[in-house]
């Protein structure tokens, strides 16, 4: 039946239908098992409301991109600026978007690119790989509200209206005279810090960090409802100020043939020298290597697979594949992708055409080119923007910059709140304990130290947090594009595609444009690269002094049927009087055998019955796991087979306190290993299968189980 709709039109999951009671420690049968550590990160939202209203959040996102891109792409393109975003727009629509568009039918539940990396690349490599995803989404959290904040603060230092200004100069020759009273070393410090520029961003910084206290749960519905109208108003707006340009340009085409004229003749940037284009194809060798630094313009992407799971899907949809979902998911990117699109390139071409490019480099106008145009600014032949539109001037601009500095503002903590659920979950599958650090908001308070950090640092300057926001998206942007073709690559090999054909020349083509253009960026200003560095090496170094210090934790969920004869049959041998359990190898030749040499070694009759134990390893990367259970009986012989295990010892530890929990007390018998002890604990800390009777002895005694149901461990 249909989710209940609330009066705004949002919904949440119906409660779910209480289960059957099932054994302590052990997950109720399935027909189908799911593991549910390889759908996304744990802890996603349960409201849900329809995409339009997605968009919105996603828009948050999205449109900010509007209050500084123009500016920006002036700034590294110069004239060039609207054929560059040309070439942004189709590397959005023809290479970004279907990548997204494919995992966003890999990977449903929230976990983006992230999530489908895990489950193509298992393992250690594939753990290290997502560390590195991580570190460049915690430096794109961190920069996206450094530079959304810096960025906010442009439009209200250099907003004309006269109230603000008076207050903003009384402020800083207060701040300035507090200053010069400090001591010789704390002036130092403090020197070329304060400026209305930094008071404004640290003020617009904890504005935006407060509100965040308020929805630090996650989505709620007043927070949609704050997005649609935020996004609404400054989309309205921002309608009227790119139309009006628009039609200004249709009615003085003129502007239009000089700007191509300049073009044409190498005369792209104010303060250099012309340089002659050499024919297309030099125009175009150089717009390509201008893409790198205007893809802000692509931001957007993983934030709208990460947010997946707020889109309400169809009523009949499949939780494991929710088809609705995916369907509406990819209408929205492909919304989303072409509106920007078509509003970058016109911002573009329109501020590049009709401001002066002194204003766009060095005045009012840098980062904030349509507010300059909606406060009525001069135009690049020296008319008032209020010939293009009569409602353009102070009023006008003034709201505009209200609700630019408000999607800026929402933008980053959007995002935020988007990451607070995407990375603490996969920290964790490195063995990092983070519930006692989410119950103290040791994150919050680290990443809210990095941010004011970060601002403080940089001087609260755009520009010098631009590259970093810049090597982060790209890098993202980078690793979706390899979970993609690696996926696809996987399939085909499964198909018995020939080797030529695996690869997918868009994916591949994909990946290694973003390569590209992360590493250039990265090359020339390596602040971002440096951060993600530095956030790989603490995490490394806190996730192997953790693992290492939680090996001998229990770290197991519960058992997975694999079907329900199983569950029978795994009751019976809760029943059964003093089972004994023989752990065997995978590769064992015959069950007989191995019986007939146990019996003989450990002296045990005939009449005990032996239930032979095969746990197979899954992921050892993994810390905690849910391994699937299935009973078989192979020549009168009870065998009981564990697969999906992340570690051996557990899974065998875990099987005898659950089969001591009703019944008898079984015995778990082993035989000697050679194995070198040191080698033992290393490949049992980091592979999961050394060290087996050791560990099992000691996982057995700090269980939380009466000490007269633990299990006896022999090794003989």
């Amino acid at each position: 039946m249909p989710a209940p709709e609330t009066p705004s039109g949002e919904t949440t999951e119906p409660p779910s239908s209480p289960e059957p009671p099932s054994p302590a420690g052990v997950a109720p049968p399935v027909e189908s098992p799911v593991d549910p550590t390889r759908s996304g990160p744990p802890g996603r939202p349960t409201l849900q409301v329809a995409w339009p209203w997605v968009l919105c959040i996603i828009g948050l996102d999205y449109l900010s991109t509007l209050a500084y891109q123009p500016s920006i792409a002036f700034g590294a393109a110069g004239r060039l600026a609207p054929l560059v975003t040309v070439l942004v727009a189709a590397v959005t629509l023809f290479l970004a978007l279907p990548v997204y568009w494919y995992i966003a039918g890999r990977s449903p539940h929230g976990g983006g690119s992230t999530a489908l990396l895990e489950r193509v690349i298992p393992g250690w490599f594939g753990k290290l790989l997502i560390l590195f995803l991580l570190s460049f989404g915690a430096v794109d959290l961190v920069f996206t509200r450094t530079f959304s904040a810096a960025d906010a603060a442009e439009h209200l230092t250099h907003s004309p209206y006269p109230a603000w200004q008076a207050t903003l100069d009384s402020a800083t020759r207060e701040g300035e005279t507090f200053r010069q009273s400090l001591s010789p070393t704390a002036l130092a410090w403090t020197e070329g810090l304060w400026n209305r520029q930094m008071v404004v961003t640290l003020i617009v910084l904890t504005i935006s960090t407060v509100t965040g206290l308020l929805f630090f749960r996650g989505y709620t519905p007043g927070f949609v409802r704050l997005a649609v109208v935020v996004v609404g108003v400054y989309l309205a707006m921002t309608i009227l100020v790119v139309g009006s340009g628009a039609v200004y340009l249709a009615r003085n085409h003129h502007l239009l043939v000089n700007w191509w004229a300049d073009v044409w003749a190498g005369n792209w940037q104010p303060d250099r020298n012309p340089t002659p284009v050499g024919g297309w194809a030099g125009l175009i060798v150089v717009c390509i290597g201008l893409v790198p630094y205007l893809a802000l313009g692509l931001s957007g992407f993983e934030f709208t697979l990460m947010a997946m799971p707020l889109v309400r899907g169809r009523p009949d949809d499949d939780p494991a594949q929710p088809r609705g979902r995916i369907r509406k998911t990819r209408m929205l990117l492909v919304v989303a992708a072409g509106t920007m699109s078509a509003y970058l390139l016109a911002s573009t071409l329109m501020t590049t055409v009709l401001i002066p490019p002194t204003a766009l480099t060095t005045g009012e106008a840098k980062y904030r080119a349509l507010a300059y145009l909606a406060h009525g600014g001069s135009l690049a032949d020296n008319t008032p923007a209020g010939d293009i539109n009569p409602a353009f001037g102070l009023a006008f601009g003034t709201a505009y910059d209200v609700a630019t500095i408000a999607i800026l503002s929402l933008a980053g903590l959007s995002f935020a709140l988007t990451l607070s659920q995407w990375i603490p979950p996969y920290l964790q599958r490195l063995g990092m304990e983070f519930k006692w650090s989410v119950r103290l908001g040791l994150l919050v308070y680290l990443f809210t130290g990095m941010k004011f950090a970060v601002t403080v640092y940089y001087g609260a300057d755009v520009d010098a947090h631009r590259a970093a926001y810049l090597t982060a998206v790209l890098a993202v942007f980078g690793f979706a594009a390899l979970a993609a073709a690696v996926d696809v690559w996987q399939k085909r090999k499964r198909l018995g595609w020939r080797k030529s054909l695996r690869l997918p020349p868009l994916f591949v083509l994909a990946g290694l444009v973003f390569a590209a253009s992360g590493l250039l960026v990265a090359y020339e200003r390596t602040v971002g690269a440096i951060l993600a560095g530095g956030f790989i090496v603490v995490v490394l170094a806190v996730s192997i002094v953790s693992r290492a210090w939680r090996c001998t934790e229990f770290r197991f969920d519960g058992f997975a049927f694999a079907d329900k004869a199983t569950a029978y049959e795994w009751a019976k041998l809760k029943s059964t009087d003093f089972p004994i359990l023989v752990p065997v190898r995978s590769r064992m030749d015959t069950l007989a055998h191995k019986e007939v040499e146990v019996r003989c070694r450990h002296r045990i009759p005939g009449t005990v019955p032996i239930v032979f134990v095969q746990a197979e390893l899954g992921d050892p990367s993994d810390f905690a796991q849910l391994p699937l259970l299935r009973i078989a009986r192979e020549n009168g012989r009870v065998v009981v087979h564990i697969t999906r295990c992340a570690s051996i010892a557990h899974a065998i530890a875990a099987a005898a306190l659950e089969l001591s929990s009703d019944g008898a007390v079984p015995e778990v018998h082993f035989g000697w290993s050679t194995e070198n002890p040191v080698t033992a604990n290393l490949h049992f800390v980091l592979f999961g299968h050394g060290n087996v009777p050791w560990m099992v002895q000691t996982l057995i005694q700090r269980a939380k189980a009466p000490e007269d149901r633990k299990p006896r461990v022999i090794v003989g």
